[in-house]
């Protein structure tokens, strides 16, 4: 029998016809209801349902997903092998996952020509578009821009709902944190400071003098380079790829998401929660946590 633990988080108490649907799918599924774990403090937001499956889950996922859609509670099927507890690094997408935004939209929009980069962007994203050609399209369209407009950006980006508490209770855990984006390294060493994270890896723009030049330093960080740094900070710290968590919402973190031990699609493009081993949909940062095995009263700060 293969064990795995099903974990339950909602920002609303978990309600009974919910309880009941994953109930009966997991009874007609075959599985074996050892016993439930409440993680949440106050009231029943988040629960551990430890299971033994005689079968592969593989093919269940999508119906659990289903299930996860209709009652918008974020699910995650986890193996019950002690990895879960192991976790030692967790690597951040930035743009639309750590923060809010697209910052190289906020930068365009700024430069007037908002609409025109947002659409390469969002095909980018999808996976329609090679992800260096669209960088260095909608970089050149940025010639000019100036670095006291970059000043003001920065200081109005607002990170995403959860993420300060996520941060703050992980690093109480020892856990080493990164920021690995396909943005820019100006904006990501802000956010790595601000946060106080351990690593930030991003595209250096050019300038010439005060003005972005419309090119990129060395290599572009793509999803085949998110990976491998990935790798390199997990080697680095004397960890396993089963130790580190990642999490992202674009195409081009997918190749991150499936080289982590964990991988988590955060309020992902839809190529992404298809492809993706875990989806956090519907909650702030902080049911992260509850994915992790963290107990506490996560929630209620963050909503």
């Amino acid at each position: 029998m293969n064990k795995y633990i099903l974990c339950c988080v909602s920002s609303e108490k978990l309600n009974e016809n919910f309880l009941k649907a994953v109930q009966d799918f997991l009874t007609q599924s075959g599985a074996f209801i050892e016993r439930s774990e409440v993680l949440s403090e106050q009231g029943l937001k988040a629960i551990d349902i430890h299971l033994s499956f005689p079968h592969d889950v593989e093919k269940i996922k999508f119906e659990l997903m289903e299930i996860s859609n209709q009652f918008q509670v974020d699910l995650a099927l986890i193996p019950h092998d002690g990895k879960r507890l192991n976790t030692k690094l967790i690597v951040f997408d930035m743009d639309s996952t750590l923060i809010q935004h697209e910052v190289i939209d906020e930068m365009a929009f700024v430069y007037g020509i908002g609409e025109k980069v947002k659409l390469i962007t969002e095909r980018a994203m999808n996976g329609e578009l090679n992800f260096d050609d669209a960088l260095r399209e909608r970089v050149a369209l940025l010639k000019g821009l100036k670095k006291r407009d970059m000043e003001k950006i920065v200081e109005n980006l607002k990170v995403t709902p959860g993420v300060e508490r996520l941060i703050k209770e992980v690093k109480k855990k020892g856990y080493k944190t990164a920021i690995v984006s396909g943005g820019f390294k100006y904006f990501a060493e802000y956010f790595k400071h601000k946060l106080q994270m351990d690593y930030a890896f991003a595209n250096e723009l050019e300038f010439n003098g005060d003005e972005l030049s419309g090119k990129v330093l060395g290599s572009i960080i793509n999803a085949q380079e998110k990976a491998r740094i990935l790798e390199e900070i997990a080697k680095k710290e004397n960890m396993t790829l089963d130790q580190v968590v990642a999490v992202g919402d674009g195409a081009n973190d997918l190749l991150m998401l499936a080289k982590a031990g964990f991988g988590i699609a955060f309020h992902a493009k839809d190529k992404v929660k298809k492809e993706a081993k875990h989806r956090l949909n519907f909650g702030p940062m902080t049911t992260l946590l509850y994915f992790l095995g963290i107990p506490g009263n996560h929630l209620d700060e963050t909503l």
